[in-house]
């Protein structure tokens, strides 16, 4: 009658030729994944001077949009435009000897209101770019951060990597009849 075969074993393993130079290049990739995880900031490289400049200032400048200080402190302007208005249509209505006429008084009251109506479009504008600036400059910054925690991480896969692409060799003994 017939009869079994013998047992089938297969190895696997690094190739004995490149075996002494994966060890060396394993053990420096072990010491490099080691500190990496010991020193997630060293992976990465850090925003230069004028990146964190520029984003210091773009977040300034954002904030002063918002808040309508500085260059974007349109008082002034606003009461220079004001006077101006006013002054002009009071010296037509002076003018045209309508001073003090009801018709005069509500074309005065309009033109003032469209202008402060302009201004406040003006400043919402404004506000609404430097909310998005802020927004841009707070998205930099985040993404920034993420890149270090997600060093850690990188650092493993590139291991892993090295590990896995290193050459392996199959043998294969017994079995048959």
């Amino acid at each position: 009658m017939g009869s079994g075969g013998g047992t089938k074993t297969v190895s696997t393993g690094i190739d004995p030729e490149f075996k002494p130079y994966l060890e060396k290049v394993l053990s420096d990739v072990t010491d490099k994944y080691t500190a990496d995880v010991a020193n997630p900031d060293g992976t990465i490289a850090d925003m230069d001077r004028l990146q964190k400049e520029a984003l210091l200032r773009g977040e300034g400048e954002a904030r002063d949009a918002v808040l309508g200080k500085g260059k974007y402190d349109m008082t002034a302007a606003n009461n220079r435009d004001m006077r101006n208005m006013i002054g002009s249509a009071s010296g037509a209505a002076s003018f045209g000897g309508g001073l003090g006429s009801a018709r005069n008084d509500r074309a005065m009251a309009s033109a003032i209101a469209d202008q402060s109506g302009r201004n406040l479009r003006d400043r919402q504008e404004t506000t609404a770019r430097g909310l998005s600036a802020m927004g841009e400059a707070g998205n930099q910054y985040r993404s920034f951060e993420q890149e270090k925690k997600d060093a850690p991480h990188k650092a493993a896969s590139r291991y892993f990597g090295y590990l896995g692409n290193a050459p392996q060799t199959r043998t294969e003994t017994g079995g048959g009849k």
